[in-house]
């Protein structure tokens, strides 16, 4: 493969990326901020009509991973105190699509496959969340939960194993769908491709990245020290007693409170501790079936501050690491060592984001009907292709 080829992908996927970056800073910010159930789920069925439409007008092998690659580093200067969970889902998302698509075809049997395997990572993407954050105890709790409800309604025969199949059959079919109306929605932008080179405001051409206000002191020794702390505090909890476990994870979290100051912010939001209540609630009910009375109830209800605990390590480890990720020596050494394409790419999608956001409506047009606002989006990626053509052209 030549390296004009090789460039003009990478542009292509700039372009995507871009797109896609847009839609998770306006309609996820929306979602998230209002604390809408399945909000990741809804971004993911979005993304798949993105990209399955946009491979309709560029049919180009690694496109998708690429784009899904420049998408998630995008993500890594969202505001979020957390961002290591949405950019690995948004990476494996379009590795999984670019995998399907590569070995059942660019066909419509391959589109809609690679739609239906982007939903099944969702569901992986959350089981895993969810044992990273309360261990296997968590899905014993839900078992119970169900086998409780599906007794209370008359269904006392009814399997877990088969409510956890129904949900996969739901996600497929709905990564399905994505995927169809992805297709159509493509074909139809390719007859309606705009040349004309959008009005964009000029950039200074540096990395986004390398423009973060610089307020705390990067250390890669604390980023490299947080990545062996968490698993070790982690299996302290699960062989410790509870109060021997919280006197080893609360200097941690003293620490992390006072380095990165910006996780009181999310400390003080109700809803967060509320997620936490309903673990206990179901802890209390649900949580030791095989010990009877008010000893099975307290022996629940330890198991659930365990978990608890365990999740407070995991949320507030992690956003110390997405912080300490940000270091401008760690992007630059991530960046300059052999990843030229993918460092321009990045500075490329950030420089038609206004322009992008501009053209996708606003959140309550936007969640009126999202995929007639895809579907304008798409009418203008020959254009941004274009302009970022030009733009190259006049620097070199």
């Amino acid at each position: 493969m030549s390296s004009s080829t090789t460039n003009q992908k990478w542009l292509k996927a700039s372009v995507i990326g871009g797109l896609w970056a847009g839609i998770e800073i306006i309609a996820g910010s929306f979602l998230h901020n209002l604390k809408i159930p399945f909000s990741g789920t809804f971004l993911t069925l979005i993304s798949i009509v993105l990209v399955i439409g946009v491979f309709q007008i560029w049919v180009q092998n690694g496109l998708i991973w690429r784009a899904a690659v420049i998408t998630a580093l995008m993500k890594s200067i969202s505001p979020s105190t957390v961002i290591l969970g949405p950019m690995i889902a948004i990476a494996f998302e379009g590795l999984v699509m670019e995998i399907a698509l590569r070995i059942i075809g660019k066909n419509i049997f391959g589109y809609i496959s690679a739609g239906m395997f982007a939903m099944i990572q969702v569901l992986i993407h959350k089981f895993v969340h969810l044992f990273l954050l309360y261990s296997w105890d968590i899905f014993l709790i839900y078992e119970e939960l169900f086998r409780f409800s599906a007794e209370k309604i008359g269904l006392s025969d009814a399997s877990p194993a088969v409510a956890v199949l129904l949900l996969f059959l739901i996600y497929i079919t709905l990564g399905g769908l994505a995927a169809l109306f992805g297709y159509f929605t493509g074909l139809k932008a390719v007859k309606e491709q705009s040349v004309s080179l959008p009005n964009l405001p000029e950039t200074s051409g540096k990395n986004q990245w390398e423009q973060l206000p610089d307020a705390l002191n990067y250390s890669s020794v604390l980023l490299i020290s947080h990545l062996l702390l968490i698993p070790c505090i982690l299996y302290l909890i699960n062989k410790t007693k509870l109060i021997c476990s919280f006197s080893l994870a609360f200097p941690y979290f003293l620490f992390i409170i006072r380095r990165y100051r910006f996780i009181i912010k999310r400390l003080k939001n109700l809803f967060f501790w509320f997620q936490f209540f309903i673990i206990l609630v179901l802890a209390w009910f649900f949580g030791n079936p095989a010990n009877a009375g008010i000893e099975g109830r307290l022996t629940g209800l330890y198991e659930g501050f365990s978990m608890i605990l365990r999740a407070l390590v995991v949320i507030m480890g992690f956003a110390a690491i997405s912080t300490e990720l940000r270091a401008p020596l760690m992007q630059r050494l991530f960046y300059r060592s052999g990843f030229r394409n993918l460092y321009l790419s990045i500075n490329n999608a950030f420089s038609i984001l206004p322009a992008i956001a501009e053209t996708i409506n606003s959140p309550r047009q936007f969640f009126r009907n999202p995929v007639k606002s895809v579907a304008f989006s798409l009418k203008y990626v020959t254009s941004w292709q274009l302009y970022l053509t030009d733009r190259l052209n006049t620097k070199s």
